[in-house]
C-alpha cells in the first residue's frame, strides 16, 4: 500500500505562486475574449491539489529534464492500471520554487512522477488530461507549448476533457 503524503506548506507556495504570477500578468496582454488569458488563470480556475506518493518500488527514473514526454509515455503504457497524464507546477524536493512540470495521476488522486522518482516533489498543483491523443508523447507539454497552448487559452477546454481526480484548489 502507498502512503500518501500531503504538505500543505508546499501546496500553499505553489497555489501562491499561481495566484502571484496571474496579478502579475493582468492586463499585459491582448487576450479580450479569451476564455483564459494566461496558463495560470486557466490552473487557478480548472488546477487540483494532488498528493505526493511514493513511487513504487520498480519504477525506474526516466530522462531528467524531459517530463512531459516521460509523463506521456508512462500515463499511456500504463493506462491499464488506471494512470492519466498531469501537468502545472510542482515543488521539487531541495528546490524553493515551484517548476513547470508533468507527472502521472493514479485514479485516486496521487502522483507517480517517473522523472523525479528518485526525489518526488513536495507539491503538485494542476490539471490531469483524459485524452491520450492530447498528450505531448514528443514533449513540449501541453500548457507550456504555445502551439498546444494557444487554442485551450483561446477557447477553453470542456470541462469533461480534465480528471476530477485531486482536491480543489
Amino acid at each position: 500500500m502507498i502512503t500518501p503524503i500531503v504538505d500543505p506548506l508546499s501546496e500553499e507556495a505553489v497555489a501562491t505562486y499561481l495566484h502571484d504570477v496571474a496579478r502579475l500578468a493582468e492586463g499585459n496582454y491582448n487576450t479580450d475574449g479569451w476564455a483564459f488569458p494566461t496558463l495560470y488563470h486557466f490552473l487557478l480556475s480548472h488546477g487540483r491539489r494532488f498528493t505526493v506518493s511514493p513511487p513504487p518500488p520498480d519504477l525506474t527514473v526516466m530522462e531528467p529534464r524531459l517530463c512531459y514526454s516521460n509523463a506521456a509515455r508512462y500515463a499511456r503504457d500504463h493506462r491499464s492500471e488506471g494512470l492519466v497524464y498531469a501537468e502545472g507546477f510542482a515543488l521539487p524536493g531541495g528546490v524553493d520554487f515551484p517548476l513547470a512540470h508533468a507527472w502521472c495521476i493514479r485514479a485516486d488522486g496521487t502522483v507517480l512522477d517517473p522523472t523525479w522518482a528518485d526525489t518526488p516533489g513536495r507539491a503538485y498543483i494542476g490539471v490531469a488530461f483524459r485524452d491520450p491523443q492530447r498528450w505531448p508523447y514528443d514533449g513540449g507539454g501541453i500548457l507550456q507549448d504555445p502551439d498546444r497552448s494557444y487554442p485551450l487559452l483561446k477557447d477553453g477546454l470542456p470541462e469533461e476533457s480534465l480528471l476530477p481526480a485531486g482536491r480543489p484548489l
